[in-house]
């Protein structure tokens, strides 16, 4: 008896639905992208219970003759492409002619729809494939599509899905995605039979976004934008105090198509690096436009991946344009002390972030009112201010033996004040608090200045600068370095780099090493431990090319030369810690992502003790 025989079609029709059927999800992505290519431009979504026992899809599109309508559910029929070669310059969402067909092979579907001019609209029910019914029926222009029982003929499938509220959640996500991915539609979702949201439809995608996310996001959005001859952008990021610990809220869409790709991924994390904390990642809303044919979406069945014919080009447009709104835009965190209702509680404020208003300026306006909580709070401490407390700490300062690192900073690199330079200008130094922070005033606004933070920024685009020429210093007394097993390849394999960094060095004997040559921004006592960990940050996997090596182990030099908390500075420390600041390409943060300064208004404070209401 054979061993091998065909499938009938019943069976390869439940096979073939399971690539494109996944979950209610699938099936709502499906129809509302049918809806979408159909010119729709009001599109209701209802759903029950996670979408298991229903789901409707509505629109106002061109809806379809009663021909159509029969077709529309036999596998590979679709009005999209006609031959092989309209797969090169695809411009609609769907094309393959198998999402209807696969949902109505595992569910009960009833699908009404009417061409525009039409005086009847057609009616087709379908149960696990199988059409049942057709008749004529009265109806508006465009389609509604109701499912119902999903997987109702494959428990295997059914057993498999999550909880209703979960079902709910993949759901609510895909319609958010489409709504992001086309303002010009105006969406409406109904979830258990309740609002969740109504898009206006008027093309606007910061409107859509204000509607989806809220004001937080809204406020804090950067907008940039690139043009080229067959490549468009546009791309409105948060800044960098709104971040998450996931990359849910980065949102790419090429020609209306929500995608993932690893090169918009990677150009955002290039962008933003040092300028939020590790592992920490940023809003991003991303739009191209680009010729079809030179990107794959017919990677899979979900067309969810999609590849560049020239990725490299697209990594340089996206992370340039990220890069100069990062610049363009005012990143000082302005916070607000929220007082307690009950006096005996000031001792615990909230801190409330602001971020200024979308598309404005620093130049525009000056830091505006604070308007948003972060999740941090601190405990107010008394607060001493000596007169006389720089000029203490101007004998003992720890700094003498950084100075000669600043000395040629300014002369190095062309003078581009930053805008943080105009706030910090004429600023009278009021003093510093536990030795860590810089407390400066200007008009009626205060700054609070983390000194280590902006020494590391400083000395981080320093050595950033003086990478290809860093100067290296012969040691007086040769530095042995014991290396753990098989760490004395690892360091032969990285010579040149490690020479860059101002390292020269020899075997000697069994997994050991001279150090003859060191960095003069170091010194020798910070040598050798500095040594070792740049050999840690070289087994990282992680860091798979050389741009990684090189930044990981500047910010490393930049954390350890840099003045630390405690640390007594002088008056005359804290100006020249200030004037190369203003020089710096970003003030705002350390190269850790951490902020650099903050600001508080004499508003505020005034509100905290009840002066104004």
């Amino acid at each position: 008896m054979n061993k091998i025989h065909l499938l009938d079609e019943k069976t390869i029709n439940k096979i073939s639905a399971g690539e494109v059927v996944e979950r209610p999800a699938s099936i709502v992505k499906e129809l509302i992208e049918n809806s979408i290519d159909a010119e729709s431009k009001n599109i209701t979504v209802e759903i029950l219970e996670g979408g298991i026992p229903y789901i409707k899809v509505s629109d106002d599109g061109c809806g379809m003759n009663e021909i159509d309508a029969i077709l529309a559910f036999e596998r590979h029929a679709t009005s999209k492409i006609k031959s092989d070669n309209d797969l090169y310059s695809i411009g609609t969402l769907g094309f393959r002619g198998e999402a209807l067909a696969s949902i109505a092979a595992v569910s009960h579907v009833t699908l009404q729809t009417k061409e525009e001019g039409a005086l009847f609209g057609t009616k087709v029910v379908v149960e696990g494939g199988k059409v049942i019914e057709k008749t004529t029926c009265g109806c508006a222009k465009g389609c509604s599509i109701e499912v119902r029982d999903v997987f109702f003929n494959t428990p295997a499938r059914r057993k498999f899905l999550k909880r209703p509220s979960t079902e709910a959640m993949y759901i609510t996500d895909v319609v958010t995605k489409l709504c992001l991915s086309h303002p010009e539609v105006s969406f409406k979702y109904v979830k258990d039979r309740k609002l969740q949201f109504i898009t206006s439809g008027n093309g606007n995608i910061e409107d859509v976004i204000l509607r989806l996310f809220g004001n937080e996001v809204y406020s804090s959005l950067m907008s940039a934008s690139f043009e080229s001859e067959d490549l468009k952008l546009k791309i409105l990021a948060g800044k960098n105090s709104l971040n998450y610990s996931n990359r849910n809220m980065q949102f790419f869409y090429v020609n209306g198509r929500y995608v993932k790709n690893k090169t918009l991924t990677a150009a955002i994390d290039e962008a933003f690096k040092t300028y939020i904390p590790v592992n920490r990642y940023p809003a991003v809303f991303l739009y191209m436009g680009i010729d079809p044919r030179q990107i794959d979406v017919n990677i899979h069945p979900s067309k969810l991946e999609i590849k560049f014919s020239d990725e490299r080009r697209i990594f340089e447009a996206v992370y340039k344009t990220i890069k100069d709104s990062l610049h363009k835009y005012n990143l000082i965190p302005e916070v607000k002390i929220e007082e307690k209702k009950n006096i005996f509680e000031i001792e615990t404020p909230t801190i409330l972030a602001e971020q200024t208003k979308l598309y404005l300026t620093s130049s525009d306006k000056e830091l505006e009112e604070g308007k948003k909580k972060l999740d941090n709070e601190f405990k107010g401490k008394n607060v001493f201010l000596k007169d006389n407390v720089l000029k203490e700490n101007s004998k003992n300062s720890s700094l003498d033996n950084h100075l000669a690192i600043y000395e040629e900073y300014e002369h190095e690199k062309e003078v581009n004040k930053n805008d943080l330079a105009k706030k910090i200008s004429d600023i009278r130094i009021v003093g510093t608090l536990f030795s860590t922070y810089i407390i400066v005033e200007k008009e009626d606004v205060f700054y609070i200045i983390d000194q280590h933070a902006a020494h590391e920024r400083i000395l981080y685009e320093k050595f950033t600068s003086q990478y290809e020429k860093i100067q290296t210093r012969q040691v007086t007394f040769p530095i042995v370095v014991e290396l753990q097993p098989g760490d004395l390849e690892l360091v032969n394999q990285e010579k040149e780099l490690l020479n860059k960094l101002g390292y020269a060095f020899e075997e000697f004997g069994n997994n050991s090493i001279i150090l003859r040559e060191v960095p003069v921004i170091l010194g020798h006592p910070e040598a050798r431990q500095l040594f070792i960990d740049i050999v840690e940050k070289l087994k990282d996997k992680e860091l798979i090319n050389k741009i990684s090596l090189k930044e990981e182990n500047i910010i490393m030099m930049a954390c350890k030369a840099a003045v630390k908390a405690m640390d007594n500075l002088s008056e005359k420390e804290i100006h020249k810690l200030f004037d190369d600041l203003k020089i710096t390409e970003n003030p705002y943060t350390c190269p850790h992502g951490r902020p650099v300064v903050i600001a508080i208004t004499k508003t505020q404070l005034e509100k905290m003790f009840k002066r104004i209401m």
